[in-house]
């Protein structure tokens, strides 16, 4: 889709703030308490909230697979994949997850979301479609609309650097 790839490539070199407001993570860890959760590594323009995150039952990450992106045990050492992108060296591969802690380029503030156009995330996530999706932005890559596809899932949350929005998706 031609206007997903004119954002992301306006987006690609914006830069952004990557911390959470204290209120935002006391959020995020209220719904996570108890609950399996699969967060991923951050790139340089992504939220980093993994040494925030308290109260999980498991924390799990990803990890591409040939083509496929699983879930795994977060576990170090890690490498970097085919994406450049960190995952564990020696992936445990887990079975079930109950909440995804989501990275994109952007978000709506209904939830939509705007990846990196591999279509990763939304294959992952029509493995597990009723898993609680969280995604982590800064401020400044809330977007008024995104283009979506029939493939694309929604966020259950978008939390940006102060604010959280819950879509009624």
């Amino acid at each position: 889709m031609d206007e997903k790839k004119l954002l992301r490539s306006n987006l690609h070199y914006k830069t952004a703030s990557n911390k959470l407001s204290q209120n935002n993570i006391i959020k995020i860890n209220e719904l996570i308490q108890n609950k399996i959760v699969c967060t991923y590594i951050p790139l340089k323009l992504e939220i980093n909230i993994n040494s925030e995150l308290k109260g999980y039952k498991e924390l799990l990450t990803t990890f591409l697979d040939k083509e496929n992106i699983n879930i795994c045990k977060y576990e170090s050492p890690f490498i970097k994949n085919k994406l450049n992108v960190l995952q564990p060296k020696d992936p445990l591969v887990a079975k079930s997850v109950e909440v995804f802690l989501t990275p994109g380029l952007a978000f709506t503030v209904n939830g939509k979301r705007l990846g990196r156009g591999g279509g990763y995330y939304d294959r992952l996530f029509s493995k597990y479609p009723e898993t609680l999706k969280i995604g982590l932005t800064s401020n400044e890559r809330i977007l008024e609309d995104i283009p979506i596809e029939d493939h694309d899932f929604f966020m259950n949350y978008v939390f940006t650097n102060d604010k959280y929005y819950k879509p009624d998706i």
